[in-house]
């Protein structure tokens, strides 16, 4: 894939806008710190010319863009990252501040890059943006939260790409963001804004202080700089409404204890057993335990319960638990669903979101070395919908889950849930096989 870097823009939110916005990065965002920076792609489909691209098109969009950033100043702000006092880390815009826009086009084939078949991961990571250079000095580092790239596919599409740094928030917030863009670039019509208000967080001043002394020994992500996936393939995988039914009958008929099992839950446990089955590798010990991990939202969970337009991250992770010799058996599906309703059951209490921060590190330590799936993304997130004018979105892609192997979910365009992730080309077609085999038995219910 040739990408070709046109043109460099640096957009900040309007004149008029607040001179100064800050707010402290709680727990919920210090634990994303030295995170892998999140790749988001978005594909449309559009028969433009460059002429028309750069002249019109990059015009809208700028203008745009700026007006959404007065409404997401974190955004275009610098994380600052104290080096040398007791400070904790903030969020600081100051007017002048800005976002890093990068304007290109790519020779690709269109048709292929948005297909769902299995293709060469590593070429997708061509239309994110580099972040800007981080500011280093003896008392802190200051460094950018977004970066977005525009590729044109000439007279085929163009792919809106964005880099962003999980600690600023989650991806609930960031496709609000994504959102609002496209509805102001449309039409001129603001979405539902965020909430920046912080201090009603449950628990926030012991936990950010008790985080921030785990925190401030480690450095924070500031760029990517992770050799690409050159050894693997990325495919998307989609499960249509109907087939999401009846995986939840078979789950109902299985284990009726559970009651009528949510979409996540199927799909999660849908995957999890897939996986299991098509590992290929002998595992000596099938009872070796398995391990399945997936943020969930908590905004509703506290006490008091934030709304859903909170700004920033208010994320705790959900850990099912079963054996690998279970899941690849005949009854994986069953099994690895009733594993699933568990641990989401587990974090619904109030209380589970102060006991997961508690015991967080514990959680982690014992996951090092096991087998996990990761689970990236939401069920409920519609990544399609924002539309700039040209229709919706026709591909979504997350890319940076080839860098720690996880699986993002998210609603599909024409409906269902879609699930996107890379592995070796040898791995894939084994999964690609167990995939379609036991949706072809079940469709059979």
């Amino acid at each position: 894939m040739a990408v070709k870097i046109i043109e460099s823009y640096s957009v900040s939110p309007p004149s008029g806008t607040a001179a100064e916005q800050t707010f402290h990065l709680l727990h919920f965002d210090m634990i994303w710190l030295d995170f892998v920076l999140t790749e988001t792609l978005y594909f449309y489909p559009l028969k433009c010319s460059q002429s028309h691209f750069l002249d019109t098109i990059i015009g809208n969009l700028k203008h745009s863009l700026s007006l959404t950033l007065k409404h997401f100043l974190p955004l275009s702000s610098k994380i600052i990252f104290p080096l040398s006092s007791a400070a904790t880390p903030v969020s600081r815009y100051t007017a002048g501040d800005s976002i890093s826009l990068t304007i290109a086009t790519c020779d690709n084939d269109f048709s292929h890059v948005v297909s769902n078949r299995p293709k060469a991961a590593d070429g997708l990571h061509h239309l994110v943006p580099q972040m800007p250079a981080a500011a280093y000095s003896s008392d802190e580092i200051k460094f950018s939260p977004l970066a977005i790239q525009l590729t044109l596919l000439p007279n085929q599409g163009i792919c809106i790409g964005f880099t962003h740094h999980h600690s600023i928030c989650d991806a609930t917030n960031l496709s609000a963001f994504v959102h609002t863009w496209a509805s102001i670039n449309k039409s001129n019509v603001i979405n539902q804004l965020p909430f920046y208000g912080r201090d009603s967080v449950q628990d926030s001043t012991k936990l950010t202080i008790s985080y921030w002394n785990q925190f401030k020994t480690i450095r924070p992500t500031v760029s990517l700089t992770l050799p690409l996936p050159s050894d693997k393939v990325r495919a998307t995988f989609h499960l249509t409404d109907s087939q999401i039914d009846k995986l939840k009958t078979l789950v109902i008929i299985k284990k009726p204890s559970i009651g009528r099992p949510s979409t996540f839950v199927v799909v999660c446990a849908y995957l999890w057993s897939c996986l299991a089955k098509s590992a290929g590798e002998v595992v000596e010990n099938g009872d070796e335990t398995e391990y399945l991990s997936s943020p969930v939202n908590c905004r509703q969970r506290l006490d008091p319960p934030l709304p859903e337009n909170y700004f920033g991250n208010c994320l705790i992770h959900m850990i099912a638990v079963s054996s690998h010799g279970i899941l690849k058996g005949d009854e994986g599906f069953a099994a690895a669903a009733e594993a699933v309703a568990a641990a989401v059951k587990s974090v619904q209490k109030r209380t589970s979101v102060l006991e997961y921060f508690e015991r967080r590190s514990e959680i982690i330590s014992e996951l090092k070395g096991k087998r996990l799936v990761r689970v990236a993304g939401s069920s409920k997130l519609d990544e399609y919908g924002a539309d700039y004018g040209w229709g919706r979105a026709v591909k979504y892609e997350c890319i940076h889950t080839d860098f720690h192997g996880a699986v993002n979910i998210c609603k599909a365009r024409q409906g269902g849930i879609e699930l996107g992730f890379s592995m070796s080309k040898a791995k894939m077609d084994s999964f690609v096989d167990v995939f379609n085999k036991y949706l072809y038995i079940n469709s059979n219910l």
